[in-house]
């Protein structure tokens, strides 16, 4: 099992197919390890940068994972799958014109409740796995939460079940609800084209 710890937009530029993306930067790092990954699962980490591979271990074995046989820093990584990352603008925008486009929120009931996306999907992470199916045929999605991380996490889980065209909005409610965005054209969005990634 690859976790990537890097930021959304690091791993959004390139990581190994496969891999889910948990920020270290989190206090949730090992929480959301706990849930996706079985503890006797041997595991590789892709780290920012070699200091980081302490707290990362120290994480992982306060909650028993004791599996870490190796890791790899992500600026080594060769050739690699793509993860679009969506700015809010370009989301608004998307709504406007895309009327396929799936939005897909993350965050939990008490969140959703507050306020969400109209024609919104709530599927709260933790349920996200079981409902890999409902969104297999789908040709543009979007998953947003509170800020553009546990949307990483979801967008990789997509991804490693084989879902394509998937995309994290970045700064997530957040960032949808603060921002004020000018009359523009959408950026060009970039999607993976599920090439191999080499560890050299």
């Amino acid at each position: 099992m690859v976790i990537d710890t890097r930021k959304a937009s690091d791993f959004g530029a390139g990581h190994i197919g496969g891999s889910f993306n948990i920020g270290l930067g989190s206090s949730l790092f090992s929480t959301w390890v706990g849930f996706l990954v079985s503890s006797s699962a041997p595991i590789v980490l892709v780290l920012n940068r070699a200091e980081d591979l302490l707290k990362a271990r120290t994480d992982l074995a306060r909650i028993g994972y004791d599996s870490l046989v190796g890791y790899i820093e992500g600026r080594s990584l060769g050739s690699c799958e793509q993860l679009s990352q969506l700015s809010v603008c370009d989301l608004r925008s998307a709504l406007n014109e895309d009327s396929n486009m799936t939005v897909i929120d993350v965050r939990t009931s008490g969140e959703w409740n507050a306020g969400h996306i109209e024609n919104a999907t709530h599927v709260p992470l933790p349920e996200l796995s079981s409902r890999i199916e409902d969104f297999r045929n789908h040709t543009s999605i979007a998953v947003i939460c509170g800020s553009g991380y546990r949307s990483s996490i979801a967008a990789s889980v997509l991804l490693r079940s084989g879902v394509s065209n998937v995309q994290n909005v970045m700064g997530g409610m957040g960032a949808f609800m603060d921002v004020n965005c000018p009359m523009m054209n959408p950026a060009e969005l970039v999607f993976g084209e599920g090439k191999a990634c080499s560890l050299a």
